[in-house]
């Protein structure tokens, strides 16, 4: 008789009927699709592999970043403190400018910013000296009420421009300080002189003499025995 083949044995029928009988149940025995939220899930680490690859340069980038603008700045501060460095030193002498002769004792800022002088401390042979008439009395053996002539100038709380000079104390080769210079200058290297000084940024140093270099300190010594002019 005409009609389809039925599937007998292992054969198949070439009756389309049966062909989509077949067909629904494949798809009846097939298991379940997974649903969106599995695949979702199957799909997360992969998702937060790729934020990673992306983050983890930009934070690289970010940080780079930010070094650079730290050494710029901290580069920027130095700069502006090196233009404004002040540079004291100390020295003694016994002639002046114009040839003649004059024991001398002088704070000069070489550096290139202002120096603001806030400490002075003066000793001979260990001891403080807190004025000049104690030192001339202390070295050369001035009497209290001996006359003699010499020039002092103001050193606490000053401010040294680049290239000036404070002499703060002088004693002019005179008649009436015969025998004051002489003495004078034989005991005047036995004299020590220590200064505080800072710059317009609050940096400060202090000096030992004339050959020694700036130490930093925090702040300039509140022990010192401070020096006036008079």
């Amino acid at each position: 008789m005409g009609g389809g083949h039925l599937a007998l044995g292992g054969r198949v029928s070439d009756d389309p009927l049966a062909e989509r009988l077949a067909a629904v149940e494949a798809k009846l025995a097939a298991p379940p699709p997974r649903p969106i939220a599995d695949r979702v899930l199957r799909l997360l680490p992969w998702l937060s592999l790729g934020h990673l690859l992306v983050g983890v340069p930009t934070l690289v980038i970010s940080l780079v970043v930010a070094w650079g603008t730290f050494v710029q700045a901290e580069a920027t501060q130095k700069i502006q403190q090196a233009s404004a460095w002040p540079f004291l030193g100390y020295t003694t002498g016994n002639y002046n400018e114009r040839g003649e002769r004059e024991l001398y004792f002088e704070l000069a800022n070489n550096g290139v910013g202002p120096a603001l002088l806030r400490a002075v401390e003066l000793s001979y042979r260990g001891k403080p000296v807190p004025a000049p008439a104690e030192l001339l009395a202390r070295c050369c053996g001035r009497a209290p009420d001996a006359p003699v002539r010499f020039g002092t100038a103001p050193i606490r709380n000053i401010a040294l421009r680049p290239g000036d000079a404070v002499r703060f104390l002088s004693v002019p080769d005179l008649p009436i300080n015969r025998g004051l210079v002489e003495a004078l200058d034989r005991e005047r290297w036995k004299v020590r002189v220590r200064a505080c000084y800072c710059s317009v940024f609050e940096d400060c140093w202090t000096i030992d003499g004339g050959e020694s270099e700036p130490v930093p300190v925090r702040q300039c010594p509140a022990d010192w025995t401070r020096y006036r002019e008079r």
